[in-house]
């Protein structure tokens, strides 16, 4: 009986150690089963990379690679811009703001940042879990080590100790004491978010600039086609003018070639406008956030009425600009979270006491068999508490907290920089914008001068050409000149407007500006 039960012990715990090895083997293949790819990165990485680095990378054969699919261009569907006629300045405007996929994944991220925000404000809550534990354990004591109870010492071969136990519980636990880390924390997500929502009103300034200065852009290479239009209608006369004078003697054929050879030059500048539009019409649709694809056309801007003169002067716009502008507002907010994370690096070198409580229930069953004889069973059960405090105070780290503090420093100091940089780039801006836009406004009260006096010119050479008081160079200068002239008076007026937009954006005026706060008075404070 005693061989027996001595044997009994090994031969199970072979079984077991042979099932072990088994799940072990099969969980290993599952894993790899699991993979999508044939080969293994683990064994051969380079199967996954190009195999020289004068080729393009493509899959080796085996490995699973899912290649990214791309929302391929569609066609227009009814609705588009192009079915509601010419469009508006601001219907463009509101379009953008609806459809720009840059303007709604700052959007997103400032969702991000509201989420995270609200993650962080967890810390001040106390955490309260449901748990439970339980299992089943197998004891086995080898021969003449256990002694039977009330034999006298007897011992036995070999004991069996079987125990089932459960143990469910629920615990609760809150920060007490932590020297200011919540707070900390709390502080520089609030920052971030204010950062991220200032980004996105920026970055409505920014979408409303762009297609300001495409539509004006268009706007612009409409009217410089219509130019080169009458440019050709110059040259066209100035040809019927020679012909005239050929029909009767008084042109020579130099003449003609001349006035052949502005024509052509008339009809090539009015293709190379053509493609000046299309260009134009796809930086403007981008900037909404359309394909380039997309039919589009835009009202007119000559019968708008210019901006006047502007009613403030440049300092006053310049502090307009800091107070106004979002990108300077979360700079200031960037480096008030610079500065709770220095408080939390200071707070890390204190300790933290938390409060902790658990209530549970634990119950077991435990099986005793001696040798190959009978066998005893006990359990019990019953509710355990617990109820304290834990404090922890980190003594040495390696220097970590340290250098965690010179980190959060350093940054504070790159964030109040980087602030002085934006405030200075943003005075700056502010000052050629207002100064570019005093020149545009010089700059087409003398382009129509320029315009008016050139179309004399060219009337005036054309009458003394019909006469035979001017050469034909003569003239073609003078068409020229007044085809220069208005593609000029087209450029500037253009650039009259794109400098008026370009002043509010620089000001950070217009929708999307800062809320109004201390934010500027920070600004100047922090630094």
């Amino acid at each position: 009986m005693a061989y027996r039960s001595l044997q009994s012990g090994p031969i199970r715990l072979r079984a077991t150690t042979r099932w072990l090895l088994l799940w072990s083997v099969a969980g290993v293949g599952g894993l790899a089963g699991c993979a999508s790819d044939q080969l293994f990165p683990e064994l051969d990485p380079d199967k996954f990379v190009s195999a020289d680095s004068s080729d393009g990378w493509t899959p080796a054969p085996g490995v699973g690679y899912e290649a990214p699919v791309v929302r391929p261009l569609e066609r227009p569907e009814p609705g588009t811009p192009d079915s509601e006629g010419p469009r508006s300045l601001m219907q463009l405007v509101d379009l953008a703001l609806e459809l720009n996929p840059e303007t709604r994944a700052v959007w997103e991220a400032a969702r991000v940042r509201a989420a995270q925000y609200g993650s962080v404000r967890s810390v001040w809550y106390p955490t309260f879990s449901l748990g439970a534990s339980g299992g089943y354990n197998r004891l086995i004591y080898p021969g003449g080590t256990t002694p039977i109870p009330g034999t006298n010492g007897v011992r036995a071969d070999i004991m069996y100790a079987e125990t089932l136990s459960v143990f469910p519980f629920a615990e609760v636990n809150y920060i007490l004491l932590d020297f200011g880390r919540r707070s900390s924390l709390d502080s520089e997500a609030r920052q971030a978010l204010w950062i991220a929502n200032l980004e996105f009103n920026r970055q409505i300034q920014t979408t409303v600039y762009r297609v300001q200065t495409a539509y004006y852009d268009l706007d612009a290479a409409n009217g410089l086609y219509r130019a080169a239009l009458e440019q050709l209608e110059l040259a066209l006369t100035v040809l019927d003018a020679v012909e005239d004078r050929m029909a009767v003697g008084l042109a020579t054929a130099p003449e003609l070639l001349l006035a052949r050879q502005g024509l052509a030059q008339a009809e090539f500048d009015v293709q190379s406008r053509i493609s000046g539009i299309d260009d134009a019409r796809s930086a403007l649709l981008v900037s909404i956030g359309l394909p380039a694809t997309t039919p589009l056309e835009i009202e007119s801007l000559n019968d708008l009425p210019l901006p006047g003169d502007l009613a403030f002067e440049v300092e006053e716009g310049i502090n307009a600009a800091l107070r106004n502008r979002p990108d300077l507002a979360a700079a200031v907010s960037n480096v008030r979270a610079a500065d709770a994370a220095v408080d939390f690096a200071k707070a890390d070198f204190y300790p933290t006491v938390t409060f902790n409580g658990s209530v549970g229930w634990d119950q077991f069953d435990m099986d005793v068999q001696l040798n190959d004889g009978p066998t005893g069973s006990q359990g019990g059960s019953g509710a355990e508490y617990n109820v304290g405090l834990t404090g922890n105070w980190i003594l040495f780290e390696g220097f970590e907290l340290r250098n965690n503090l010179r980190r959060a420093r350093a940054a504070r100091r790159q964030a109040q920089a980087e602030l002085e940089s934006l405030r200075i780039k943003a005075i700056g801006e502010v000052w050629d914008s207002y100064s570019d836009y005093l020149a545009a406004q010089r700059q087409y009260s003398f382009g129509l001068a320029l315009v008016e006096s050139s179309r004399e010119a060219y009337d005036a050479m054309i009458s003394a050409y019909d006469v035979g008081l001017a050469t034909i160079t003569e003239l073609i200068d003078s068409e020229r000149d007044l085809a220069s002239a208005l593609a000029t008076l087209v450029t500037t007026r253009a650039n009259l407007l794109t400098s008026s937009a370009s002043v509010a954006y620089f000001m950070g005026s217009g929708p999307g500006q800062a809320p109004p706060s201390d934010l500027a008075a920070a600004a100047v404070q922090d630094r």
